[in-house]
């Protein structure tokens, strides 16, 4: 799980849960393994929307008002993300009651480029990425529309849509975000789609296509947003998703940001927060009385 070009959750910084995975080298993913770990009767099918694999876990018997939609980075499997789902359902009660989680498996197959089970939203010019790190020069980096990113948003997009409609789950009930790549195209739905989650989670995301990001920023109604980023970052350092952070909120976001000392990863205390943030959805559902 841990050895690809974007790493995700590093195994020293996450609850165990997460640690000990490996990735599936099938084209399709397999049903991860917390299926046999854990005692909670949790259903985990999968479900194709607009071509995407997705992977589906909610607790049986439950009918999940919120619907969580996580993508994984580049180079990961699709279900690379998937045990958070289990994860956050074993801590918290609420959750698993109100939760269905969506892992969508990114449409590009990295097996062809000799990474069997690797997914990828877009390629990624790995070797002008580490350039731009080596220069600290990152202009050029949030100015960039990564050849694919679009067409990855739209088909995304119309994804989640589909999900909405499938299980009649309104924009305000629907959080979406991802890790890295995942955090970028969800940010890309955001912005040039103009949809308004419920909460947009930008794990170890960046800044893409500032101009454009800008002005769709500047018209959208603005949303919640939980973002992190790690000071020791050296994949996608730290000082342009400062700059989305500044962006974002400059155009009426409400931002919870997370700085914490690590590296290119999603560490214990941000799955903390994500828990808390679905929480207090979950209490806006009794609230209203949509509680199964």
């Amino acid at each position: 799980m841990y050895n690809h070009g974007d790493p995700q959750v590093a195994p020293d910084a996450v609850a165990p849960a997460l640690q000990n995975r490996t990735a599936e080298t099938a084209d399709k993913p397999a049903l991860p393994h917390f299926l046999k770990r854990h005692s909670m009767p949790i259903t985990a099918t999968h479900q194709v929307f607009h071509g995407l694999d997705c992977l589906v876990i909610h607790e049986t018997n439950t009918t999940p008002d919120l619907l969580v939609v996580l993508c994984h980075g580049y180079g990961a499997p699709g279900d690379d993300l998937a045990d958070l789902g289990p994860w956050l359902m074993q801590n918290s009660p609420a959750l698993a009651q109100h939760c269905r989680f969506v892992f969508p498996a990114a449409p590009l197959d990295l097996g062809l480029y000799g990474m069997p089970g690797a997914r990828a939203w877009w390629p990624i010019n790995m070797a002008m990425l580490a350039k731009l790190n080596e220069t600290q020069d990152f202009s050029q980096l949030t100015a960039m529309t990564p050849p694919g990113m679009h067409d990855a948003a739209q088909q995304l997009h119309t994804a989640i849509n589909q999900m909405q409609q499938c299980w009649n789950v309104p924009h305000n009930r629907c959080i979406i975000g991802g890790f890295s790549q995942g955090a970028m195209v969800t940010t890309c739905v955001t912005l040039r789609y103009q949809f308004q989650p419920a909460l947009l989670a930008i794990l170890s995301g960046t800044l893409l296509e500032k101009d454009e990001w800008k002005g769709h920023a500047a018209a959208h109604p603005g949303c919640h947003v939980l973002q992190s980023h790690g000071t020791q970052d050296t994949i996608l350092p730290i000082a342009p998703a400062l700059q989305l952070r500044e962006l974002l909120q400059d155009s009426g976001f409400t931002v919870d940001f997370i700085q914490f000392n690590g590296p290119h990863t999603i560490p214990t205390n941000v799955l903390q927060r994500l828990q808390r943030h679905l929480e207090s959805l979950t209490a806006e559902s009794s609230d209203d009385g949509t509680a199964s």
